[in-house]
């Protein structure tokens, strides 16, 4: 992997490791998901700015549409379950059921690898079992016992399962259109979704001085953050770019152990061994010579 791919893959999982340190002054007066939806549409416009023309170009063609489907279900369906079960099920728990992408993508792609006549991605599966059952070690699940609670664990896991199946078919669309195309195209299809929801809940803000809050230092990372997954999405293997999903969560609970310095536990030192060795392999393992080509559709 080329080392371009490894500063930008490092700088993605520091932001959004780091990010619940950096304080987000303007969570009163703007609604997460209509935040989320104008930084998306931010991000949209900007690179409409410099593909506009070779968008044009692409009106007839269906690929865009998919590559706009395949994009909400990776960025804008998660941010409404996440929000939609906020009551129910509790932030550390989703971060733990998001840990399950590695293996939803391992899993697809040695799908994929058998049609092709090849099985070498199965071997990844380990790691990510591995990278998981650290994760749950340090993060147990804090579940709901009512019907209502458990409705709702299914709503996450069904999201943590279109994440994986679309970070493989986001592979596949991107390699067919050029980066200020692909940013676009996700950023203003999932603005479009998460403000055309926010609407529909009634929970959007119209002032001018409340839009205003929406230039800050965590959108900043937010547009940062979208513009290294989509690139990286195009760039990574599928298989190597889901091990973000443990090695956010690491740098995470590092950081916590050097801020908070909370007394070392043998639970906590071999889940955070389990979850480094399952990110590292992940990220380190040659399953092969050649890449997997992915025959998705």
């Amino acid at each position: 992997m080329r080392w371009t791919l490894w500063i930008a893959f490092a700088a993605l999982c520091i932001l959004s490791g780091t990010f619940w340190l950096i304080p987000d002054s303007m969570t009163s007066e703007v609604p997460p998901l209509e935040r989320q939806g104008l930084v998306f549409g931010g991000v949209g416009l900007a690179a409409v700015f410099f593909a506009g023309r070779v968008l044009r170009n692409r009106i007839g063609d269906l690929q865009w549409v998919w590559l706009a489907v395949a994009a909400m279900g990776f960025f804008g369906v998660p941010i409404v379950v996440a929000g939609y079960v906020r009551g129910s099920v509790p932030a550390i728990s989703r971060s733990a059921l998001f840990a399950m992408v590695p293996v939803v993508v391992v899993l697809v792609v040695a799908a994929s690898d058998r049609a092709e006549g090849e099985s070498s991605a199965r071997q990844l599966l380990v790691p990510a079992l591995t990278g998981l059952g650290g994760l749950l070690l340090l993060l147990p699940l804090d579940l709901s016992r009512s019907v209502w609670g458990y409705l709702m664990l299914v709503l996450v896991c069904a999201a943590v399962v279109l994440v994986g199946l679309a970070n493989v078919w986001l592979y596949r669309l991107l390699r067919g259109f050029r980066f200020a195309e692909a940013i676009a195209i996700a950023g203003l299809s999932n603005a479009i979704f998460l403000l055309g929801w926010s609407v529909v809940r009634e929970d959007v803000v119209w002032r001018w001085g409340g839009l205003g809050s929406i230039v800050s230092i965590s959108s900043l990372v937010d547009v940062l953050e979208v513009m290294l997954i989509v690139w990286l999405l195009r760039e990574m293997q599928p298989t190597r770019f889901a091990a973000r999903y443990l090695v956010i969560p690491l740098l995470t609970i590092l950081e916590s152990y050097v801020v908070m310095r909370p007394d070392w536990t043998v639970r906590m030192g071999f889940g955070t061994l389990l979850l480094a060795a399952g990110a590292g392999a992940l990220l380190f393992w040659k399953v092969s010579d050649e890449e997997t080509v992915l025959s998705l559709r």
